[in-house]
């Protein structure tokens, strides 16, 4: 990676909490397997420090986190817990290394989350659970919730609370993404002013500002960042860890991360969250390295560097040059009339990877059939047995969105139709013979094929893109 300069920054710790923050955003929840499976994942990326769950919700919880425990070694687990004494117990059984314990202090918090208590009874139960959780010889990082809506004089009434029952380290928690970047500096350096002890943020990105406050916090003197994979949380998340990481490397030179796993990671959660990707996402993005302008081509034909400051190779991607001519056509996208279209014949051959194959081919949705789609569907019709004269017209290839076959037979009960349908994907090479009726997935980026065996019946297969081609995998563009 092409160094721009490096600023004297201390050894920076990323903790990541994509098993926690992360299951806190719209539709993602993770499985014991995926979890254990995603810390080996965040291990081999270079996390030292994840955050696993909050042991106190459920006893099923607790031995969640139990069990994602006592499967690793060469990392350590943190887990989240309130001010109180049950959160701090199921901590302890957790066997997690760290408990995250928090608690706030601003008027709204009082009002809105404790019922009006007063602030001497928060500051009991916090030192309570600090101390607590000390005695049962758990490391303790102790998080002012709502930190950048509360005044520096009950920061430091707080936190010094936690300080004085040995708490390890003081979290500052932007919980609204309410921080500009001047503002989190000032913060983070009163911390470390006031309290003898690490200094870590948890920062969202509700302005789009968590990756830029994150910077102004490491420049204040911050050692531990808060991040997740792709930036999932709380509403519009946090901290990105890619993009987090390779600011770290880029302009810290902290270089402890294995950023070619970056797009395995960013897959593996947004496959779980049933979420596309945006293809222009710093890093991961289908587009994050790719070129269309005429110009920015000319150059990059000379010298990469002319438009490109990250090395793709670095991130397990490289470089692309797709140039895009602007076509002003008189369309509508925006409108949402009903519009009836009609389906047209056109041989596979129009695709990559593809000939045109035996019986009609219907184009039934694209972007040439209706030009606000946001889907192609076509349907094969195999109109008697080809099975004398089939020759396979379709080569492996991946797309870089889900896709959908469905084989249906002629019978009444959809049977009547065999295929062969073929996944190539990390080590895995499987064809299997598929009998209709029979639908299967095709998750992005899966190389795949399929091939007519015998029979009679209709092949369907539906891409969650508006164009074909466009929505393949370019291998000389991604990895």
């Amino acid at each position: 990676m092409n160094k721009k300069s490096t600023y004297d920054v201390k050894k920076v710790l990323v903790l990541d909490t994509t098993l926690r923050e992360g299951e806190q955003s719209v539709g993602l929840c993770f499985s014991i397997a995926e979890k254990i499976e995603l810390v080996n994942r965040l291990k081999d990326f270079g996390i030292k420090l994840i955050e696993i769950g909050h042991p106190g919700i459920s006893k099923k919880e607790e031995q969640i986190c139990k069990t994602i425990c006592e499967s690793f070694s060469g990392v350590d687990f943190l887990v989240h817990a309130r001010a109180c004494e049950e959160d701090i117990i199921a901590a302890k059984n957790s066997n997690a290394q760290w408990v995250g314990i928090w608690a706030s202090y601003n008027d709204i918090s009082l009002a809105s989350k404790f019922n009006n208590k007063s602030r001497e009874w928060i500051k009991t139960q916090v030192y309570e659970a600090v101390t607590l959780a000390k005695q049962f010889g758990l490391k303790v990082r102790f998080t002012i919730e709502d930190a950048s809506r509360t005044d520096f004089n009950l920061i430091h009434e707080l936190g010094s609370i936690a300080v004085k029952a040995k708490a390890d380290r003081i979290s500052l928690a932007d919980t609204v993404g309410a921080w500009h970047p001047k503002e989190c500096y000032k913060a983070i350096e009163f911390a470390v002013k006031s309290f003898d002890c690490e200094i870590e943020v948890h920062l969202h990105n509700d302005l789009g500002l968590a990756n830029g406050n994150a910077m102004a916090a490491i420049d204040a003197g911050a050692s531990v960042i808060d991040a997740s994979i792709l930036g999932v949380g709380e509403r519009a998340g946090i901290c990105d860890l890619f993009s987090l990481c390779a600011a770290l490397e880029q302009f810290y030179g902290i270089e402890d991360f294995n950023f070619k796993s970056s797009l395995h990671l960013s897959q593996f959660v947004s496959r779980i969250g049933a979420f596309t990707l945006e293809p222009h996402h710093p890093i991961v993005g289908q587009d994050a390295f790719t070129h269309a302008s005429k110009y920015h081509i000319d150059a990059m034909v000379n010298n990469n560097n002319a438009y490109e400051y990250l090395i793709p190779e670095n991130f397990g991607r490289k470089s692309c040059n797709i140039l895009s001519a602007l076509d002003r056509k008189q369309q509508q996208r925006f409108l949402n009339t009903l519009s009836v279209k009609k389906p047209f014949i056109k041989g596979a051959s129009e695709l990559s990877y593809h000939r045109d194959g035996v019986g009609k081919r219907w184009v039934f949705m694209d972007n040439r059939v209706d030009e606000r789609s946001s889907v192609y569907i076509i349907e094969r019709i195999f109109d008697k047995d080809y099975t004398n004269e089939y020759k396979a017209h379709v080569d492996s290839h991946a797309h870089n969105c889900d896709s959908v076959f469905v084989f249906m037979g002629n019978n009444d009960d959809g049977s009547g139709l065999s295929a062969t349908v073929t996944f190539t994907y990390d080590g895995y090479d499987k064809t299997e013979v598929v009998h209709a009726p029979a639908s299967i997935l095709i998750p992005a980026r899966v190389l795949h094929s399929y091939a007519y065996l015998s029979g009679t019946g209709r092949f369907l297969n539906f891409v969650l893109s508006p164009s074909y081609n466009e929505s393949l995998v370019r291998s000389h563009c991604q990895l």
